[in-house]
């Protein structure tokens, strides 16, 4: 390999790498305002669940995006979350109030997790 094609390829990692932390900056300012709206939607009617869930998700949102850690642990830990506040919040497991936050955090997890390639993708493309 010459020096010409190695620059070129050190070139093109980098202008990566400059994407990567831009999109880490945007995500960064967007992924809490996202879990602040989520958060009115699907906590359980009091503010520790609201507060709670706003705090889960945007950790677990981060998490999984920009920090990139395992989708699939995090989608546990949201999922043992969601039990534990249910049932502190009503006293019993209320399968209806579990199903649709649990089923509105999971997908906006698994909706950033598996997004964030794109974007770097998505980015890059459009930077050329």
């Amino acid at each position: 390999m010459s020096t010409s094609d190695q620059d070129e390829i050190f070139e093109v990692l980098e202008k990566q790498r400059q994407n990567q932390l831009k999109v880490d900056r945007i995500l960064k300012i967007v992924l809490p305002i996202v879990g602040f709206l989520l958060c009115t939607i699907c906590a359980n009617l009091n503010w520790q669940s609201t507060l709670g869930t706003f705090i889960m998700l945007t950790l677990a949102m981060w998490a999984v995006s920009i920090w990139r850690l395992s989708l699939w642990m995090w989608m546990l830990i949201a999922t043992l979350y969601c039990l534990v506040d249910n049932y502190f919040s009503y006293g019993t497991l209320q399968l209806s109030f579990l199903r649709l936050q649990l089923g509105c955090m999971l997908f906006f997890i698994g909706l950033a997790g598996i997004g964030r390639p794109y974007m770097d993708r998505w980015l890059l493309s459009s930077s050329k």
